[in-house]
């Protein structure tokens, strides 16, 4: 455990069970802070005048939480403000493709540059992004634009984090082949990650066999069809692609996520890489909810507390090649930091296919710490857009499929 030999500490947070799979610390201790960065990880830190200090006996604390999916370009019928997340303990979100390189530019200035969460975002293949949920991006493969898809993320690589393709009947269409092709192209040609959805009408064998290591299949659990599940098994090329370095990760939303498909792949030991919750309008009511919620899903299926803090924060931290400043108390790092409680009793859990469990552990959040500034859950102040006449189809859809 790193020594303070300052006691200079803006913030000494006390007491608290500290999990942080980064370092493999797990057990009460002291964290203290100065100047917006983790100063000091011990026992009974010393503090000196002026000290904001916090007593969290019975509480645990973790580095802030990376949500690796979520849509928060308000000019999409998806996005949602992000400061939602400063509520739940999320201190970076990554935006999963909800622009492409038409209007990056807005969500930028409008998003990226003006949010106290950090922000993160893979570029869609397609130049309009994800405008709407029931009219598909690529339904015209014109829309797929690698060169200006490439060269946008080259210019912006400090926030870009690669690119983003939607796979699926209501996404693609006919097309699925030559938009995963396209976005290949455009990612080998400036070396970054994709990140790919896949959906009913999706070859999933075939993506799988296609992506590199370091991509990202989002959705792993979803359940309606062209899963990584075939004759109640995980199918041979999914396994091959985690021995081969892909990625898979959970991507709740509104749509995929299946605890039947999620039992079944937890039963070959298949578990994510990284949990996420593809929050945007439509799941931030009702289904995914928020990162502790989701998180509080893969403890109802079994997996450790330990295990669930490793794949919402320092995994995601290096699936987006940011280790070296996220998703870790260590000093010198930026102090994002999440506070939280372990409740027990009956609690509800819905999956995508309004299908309900009951778990009996949840997380609760306490408040976080976002660059050394303390945030309590009922600051951010957030509205959600008016639903409109034309949204009632995605929830008329998840019901009739369900």
């Amino acid at each position: 455990m790193p020594e303070d030999l300052n006691h200079n500490f803006d913030l000494i947070l006390r007491n608290a069970h500290v999990i942080d799979p980064s370092q493999n610390i797990d057990g009460v201790f002291d964290v203290g802070v100065n100047g917006g960065k983790i100063a000091a990880v011990g026992e009974l830190l010393a503090a000196g005048s002026g000290a904001d200090v916090r007593d969290l006996s019975g509480k645990y604390l973790s580095p802030g939480l990376i949500d690796l999916h979520g849509h928060w370009y308000g000019g999409s019928t998806f996005g949602i403000d992000p400061a939602i997340c400063l509520k739940t303990g999320v201190t970076t979100a990554v935006d999963a493709g909800t622009t492409g390189f038409l209007n990056f530019g807005e969500f930028r200035r409008d998003r990226l540059q003006t949010s106290e969460v950090q922000l993160l975002a893979y570029l869609n293949i397609s130049a309009i992004g994800i405008p709407a949920a029931v009219v598909g991006e690529l339904f015209d493969i014109r829309y797929a634009r690698p060169k200006e898809t490439a060269a946008l993320i080259e210019k912006h690589r400090e926030v870009l984090l690669g690119v983003k393709v939607r796979i699926g009947e209501r996404m693609s269409g006919a097309n699925g082949k030559e938009a995963l092709a396209l976005s290949l192209e455009a990612a080998e040609a400036i070396d970054v990650p994709m990140m790919v959805h896949f959906a009913k009408g999706a070859d999933t064998p075939d993506i799988l066999r296609r992506l590199r290591p370091g991509d990202v299949i989002t959705h792993c659990y979803q359940g309606r069809g062209d899963t990584i599940l075939a004759d109640d098994s995980v199918i041979p090329e999914a396994l091959a692609a985690r021995r081969n370095g892909i990625l898979f990760d959970v991507g709740h939303g509104c749509g995929s996520f299946s605890f039947e498909t999620a039992k079944k792949a937890f039963e070959y030991f298949f578990l994510p890489d990284t949990i996420s919750t593809d929050l945007h309008r439509f799941s931030v009511e009702r289904f995914a909810f928020d990162m502790p919620t989701t998180m509080s899903k893969f403890l109802h299926l079994g997996m450790s507390l330990e295990e669930v803090i490793l794949k919402s924060t320092w995994n995601p931290a290096k699936a987006i090649h940011r280790d070296g400043e996220l998703g870790t108390l260590r000093v010198g790092t930026v102090a994002d930091i999440f506070v939280f409680d372990i409740e027990d009793g009956e609690f509800d859990f819905e999956d995508t296919h309004c299908r309900m469990e009951k778990g009996s552990q949840r997380i609760v959040p306490s408040f976080l710490v976002r660059a050394g500034k303390v945030i309590e859950p009922s600051t951010p102040k957030v509205e959600l857009r008016e639903l409109y006449e034309w949204d009632q189809e995605v929830f008329q859809l998840i019901e009739e499929s369900s």
